[in-house]
């Protein structure tokens, strides 16, 4: 199974490394998070089964006085990865945290849970 991953060097990419050997792992040289198109790119010039995008913004503080970037890394990327892995019928995988919700509720939350997030990371 070809599998694209990207990012390199954070804590899932690294143990992605580990399970994946023969995976393909796109650090920011290969495709900047911050150019969804050069991310869509990508994913059409390697031509995998499965994508998974193990990047993110992750500076959430920093996230409130960069907000346009933290969403186009966060949300505008992922996007544009998702629509460029349906192209070509490879399954897209994007982990997320649990920033997107408010933390109201006792009880685990859904794939199809409203999201709320409180900043914006």
């Amino acid at each position: 199974m070809r599998v694209l991953v990207f990012g390199q060097t954070g804590q899932l990419a690294t143990e992605l490394c580990r399970a994946l050997p023969d995976g393909v792992f796109l650090g920011r040289a290969e495709a900047d998070l911050a150019d969804p198109d050069a991310c869509a790119a990508a994913i059409r010039k390697h031509r995998p089964e499965v994508v998974i995008n193990a990047a993110a913004y992750t500076a959430v503080d920093r996230a409130e006085s960069e907000e346009e970037l933290a969403t186009v890394i966060n949300g505008d990327s992922p996007a544009a990865m998702a629509l460029a892995a349906a192209e070509i019928g490879a399954v897209m995988i994007q982990p997320s945290t649990d920033y997107v919700f408010d933390g109201a509720g006792t009880v685990p939350f859904a794939a199809d849970h409203p999201t709320a997030p409180l900043n914006a990371y």
